[in-house]
């Protein structure tokens, strides 16, 4: 039996570049290869795609770990029909590029303009996924609790930021967390203890996207669930991560060994079932399909609070999302293989709608 062409797409504008090349590196390692044929796809930082054999020259380099990038002098992708062509010959495409042009939605309708099955969510559940003030609607919709939070646009900070100061200490309070709204990895967020404090954490913010999320900061458990399947989800053991500073930032997930992963989580069995039950109904709601994680706080009242949803979340095989799995009993391996599977029935499914 032929096996099954992947192709691997990593990279891409986000400041998670490096992430990315790390996870797509370690994927074609570890994945089934008597069912696979990995094809890798990079992306550099400013959205040129490499044909396998480019990137497979630049992925050869010996650098160190994230600090790999790809950088080529190449076309846009419009004027490179080779790489066109080599995408459209696998079976299957496997994103792994995070944040913009990856991860919000764009490639997922470029591979189904292509009619190329590809793992994850959908166009929607995708971009939807990427904007952490449009999931909090959809969620607070479901029924789902979420942090008290205040949305401010670029223009309106711009014309005047008193009255928005004034309005995040009557409704949140000090101390706060600002986030770019589309983001990752906890790239751009503060913590703002005062009003003092919340012109430079908007500046941060601002530096990353047009729209910025003000939440309350809730004093809980952080924990994650993972989430695989398309109609009917199925959930991972809960983990929990031990932040060692002031919040799990870009540093602690990737370039220390500050934060602490403890899976599954040394939490009560109904607090364990609340979450398991909350990360399906966030999935569901924003539509999901083949898979994501989903990340609470635990307040001491013990009910869940959903902070957001990662809709391409880290995918090495020490990320959490593979970790929980893992003590699931399902394989790094197996896992890529249960995800491809979800991707062709999605396929299936889409064009059976004509969709």
């Amino acid at each position: 039996m032929a096996k099954q062409r992947l192709g691997v797409v990593f990279g891409g504008r986000s400041v998670e570049h490096e992430v990315s090349v790390v996870s797509a590196m370690e994927m074609m390692q570890s994945i089934d290869l008597e069912r696979f044929e990995p094809v890798p796809f990079a992306v550099t930082r400013d959205g040129r795609w490499l044909t396998p054999e480019e990137t497979r020259a630049q992925i050869d380099r010996g650098d160190a770990l994230f600090a790999k990038r790809i950088d080529a002098d190449v076309p846009p992708l419009a004027e490179r029909p080779e790489v066109i062509a080599a995408l459209a010959g696998n079976d299957a495409v496997f994103p792994l590029i995070h944040g913009v042009n990856g991860e919000d939605g764009t490639l997922q309708g470029m591979l189904e303009m292509f009619r190329i099955p590809y793992a994850g969510c959908g166009v929607a559940a995708s971009a939807v996924g990427m904007d952490k003030a449009l999931q909090k609607q959809l969620f607070e919709r479901a029924g789902l609790r979420v942090a008290r939070h205040v949305v401010v646009m670029s223009h309106e900070w711009a014309g005047g930021d008193a009255g928005i100061t004034r309005g995040v200490e009557q409704r949140l309070g000090f101390p706060a967390f600002v986030k770019p709204s589309n983001g990752g990895s906890s790239v751009g967020v503060s913590k703002v203890r005062s009003r003092e404090d919340l012109g430079e954490a908007m500046s941060a913010a601002f530096g990353m996207d047009r729209k910025v999320l003000i939440e309350e900061a809730i004093t809980g458990r952080e924990l994650d669930c993972a989430v695989i399947g398309n109609d009917e989800p199925q959930t991972s053991p809960v983990g929990e991560v031990v932040a060692g500073g002031e919040f799990y930032d870009y540093a602690a997930k990737y370039l220390d060994d500050s934060a602490r992963i403890i899976a599954p989580a040394d939490i009560p069995a109904g607090a364990s079932d609340a979450v398991r039950r909350d990360a399906v109904a966030a999935f569901r709601a924003i539509d999901g399909a083949g898979f994501a994680r989903i990340d609470f706080f635990l307040p001491d009242d013990g009910v869940p609070v959903v902070n957001e949803i990662n809709t391409l979340p880290g995918f090495r095989p020490v990320s959490m999302f593979a970790t929980l799995w893992q003590k699931a009993g399902v394989s790094y391996s197996e896992l890529v293989s249960r995800i491809v599977d979800l991707a062709f029935e999605r396929f299936r499914q889409r064009e059976a709608f004509g969709a």
